[in-house]
């Protein structure tokens, strides 16, 4: 018998506090690992400028957890030329539905969960199965709000790392972080590259730069780099220097090979990937092998991350009572 409708809507605030860094890290896990069984379906992206120069656009990113019995689409906007006081992406959201009833039952605000799920979700996750083990030093490009998360991120999936070296071209919101985790990590504000990867054998790239912050040379052996903007930030030479480079779902991340801001020169193709996180945990492909391997890994995600989450946040909001319930029909 058909039950009128009824959607939970959850905003930010909920998101914050319901998701925590554990959260964005199993759920990227369970995406890569799900998608790689084929029991997550990944919808292709679609993308709409709202402007006759394409610097301002929404794009939404479908898909479908059948091991969860959910499916949903995240709704995103990212304008790199905003109105005055507006900023880069805002209100995004992420709706699901029943996939047995066909019914939404959920409206979850996700630009916190964007953030959450990037950095410090897949690319821990990329992390944890490339990196030699128990690190002790992170360095991290950029301190915005992805790099921030990420912090957070692998701080919980690394708890062996007793120093973080930042680099940052303001020095502020360095000084900023190393106040804030002075009291559980060892903080080194740093003024060039190469002394933010000093002794570090685990990399963040979440910088924002729109250049290469970081060339393939100054990456010493047993040496893993996450990035997750491409190679905007990052030698693209990288991807075949290289001992291996891991994409993280290659049906999305196909953008960073055709997109000339993301592979500058358009140099490096599917021939230089060694395989993907989807491959890796269903073991399809081998992670690391030798300890001084060279290994880069760059994702740009997938709504599935997002949706993932955003049940997450649903299930939890439901056995505590919170958001707010709107009447469809």
């Amino acid at each position: 018998m058909y039950i009128p409708e009824k959607l939970l809507f959850l905003n930010e605030e909920d998101v914050l506090r319901l998701l925590t860094p554990a959260d964005a890290i199993a759920a990227a896990e369970d995406i890569f690992y799900h998608t790689g069984t084929g029991e997550v379906t990944v919808g292709k992206m679609v993308m709409m400028y709202a402007d006759k120069q394409r610097r301002n656009n929404f794009h939404s990113m479908p898909a479908i957890l059948h091991h969860k019995g959910v499916s949903g689409v995240k709704w995103i906007d990212t304008y790199s030329d905003p109105l005055p006081g507006y900023p880069f992406s805002h209100g995004n959201l992420v709706i699901i539905s029943d996939v047995r009833t066909g019914s939404p039952i959920a409206l979850v605000g996700t630009t916190n969960i964007t953030t959450m799920r990037t950095a410090g979700g897949h690319g821990v996750v990329q992390a944890k199965h490339l990196a030699n083990p128990n690190p002790q030093v992170l360095s991290v490009f950029g301190c915005g709000a992805q790099a921030k998360a990420g912090i957070w991120g692998f701080l919980e999936g690394f708890p062996s790392l007793r120093q973080l070296r930042l680099f940052n071209r303001s020095r502020q919101p360095m000084e900023e972080i190393q106040k804030r985790l002075s009291d559980r990590i060892e903080v080194v504000v740093c003024d060039t590259p190469e002394e933010a990867v000093c002794g570090s054998r685990l990399i963040l790239m979440a910088s924002g730069a729109q250049s290469p912050l970081l060339a393939a040379e100054q990456i010493r052996p047993g040496t893993t780099v996450i990035g997750i903007e491409g190679f905007r930030d990052l030698d693209p030479r990288l991807g075949k220097s290289a001992d291996k480079w891991y994409l993280g779902y290659k049906v999305p991340d196909t953008d960073i090979l055709n997109s000339p801001r993301l592979n500058p020169g358009l140099t490096l193709t599917m021939d230089d990937v060694f395989g993907d996180m989807t491959e890796l945990l269903t073991g399809k492909v081998p992670g690391r092998e030798r300890e001084e391997e060279i290994i880069v890994s760059t994702h740009m995600g997938m709504g599935a991350h997002d949706v993932c989450c955003a049940d997450i946040v649903y299930r939890r909001a439901l056995e505590r009572g919170m958001g707010q319930m709107l009447q469809l029909t």
